[in-house]
């Protein structure tokens, strides 16, 4: 199943003009993301990015949980250059989370920031340092959740123009009103293609 929603979203990049497909995975999980320049579809907004990501939990590393279902995701981002900083860019973000824990409904409407900067090395590849942080309070979370929250942090090389592979770490908390739960806390390689 896996299998075929990633090549199903490979296969879509082309149809709707995406701005990036990536893929990360580690021992136990795999996790895909699409992302959609509104710009190449037509759109004024040329700095908006609609979006879709899958993370698997059928062998998800978290110990808070027995058998995770999926973490499906939809969202939307407004991202440039900052001015007067070369090389970083900064967005801001909404996203739309749902899954089931140990058989609860959970979903969650996360605000968050996200930043890129490519680092002012002297080498032959760009390297590119990124991360991100969402929240969402019980206000904003929804069915069994009582809050949501993700950080990333990764580290890209890109050897080929619009192709980067890297590795970074991941931990999202998916908290019901009855405990606490950590969803995923794992490292990951990834690569990343941009259209």
């Amino acid at each position: 199943m896996l299998k075929k929603i990633i090549l199903t979203l490979m296969v879509s990049t082309s149809a709707f003009a995406a701005h990036q497909v990536s893929v990360n995975v580690n021992d136990k999980d795999v996790g895909g993301e699409l992302r959609l320049d509104m710009g190449r579809m037509g759109n004024a907004m040329s700095n908006a990015y609609i979006g879709a990501r899958f993370l698997s939990g059928d062998n998800n590393n978290s110990q808070t949980i027995n058998d995770p279902d999926p973490l499906m995701e939809v969202s939307f981002m407004v991202m440039e250059p900052v001015r007067g900083v070369s090389g970083l860019k900064l967005g801001l973000g909404v996203k739309g989370e749902y899954t089931k824990i140990d058989g609860e409904n959970y979903a969650a409407i996360p605000l968050g920031i996200e930043a890129e900067l490519q680092l002012p090395l002297n080498t032959p590849f760009p390297f590119y340092l990124n991360g991100a942080f969402y929240y969402a309070p019980s206000v904003l979370s929804f069915k069994k959740g009582d809050s949501y929250t993700e950080s990333r942090i990764g580290l890209d090389i890109e050897p080929i123009q619009n192709a980067r592979i890297g590795v970074g770490y991941r931990l999202i908390d998916t908290d019901l009103t009855s405990r606490n739960v950590t969803y995923n806390d794992a490292w990951y390689f990834g690569m990343r293609l941009d259209f």
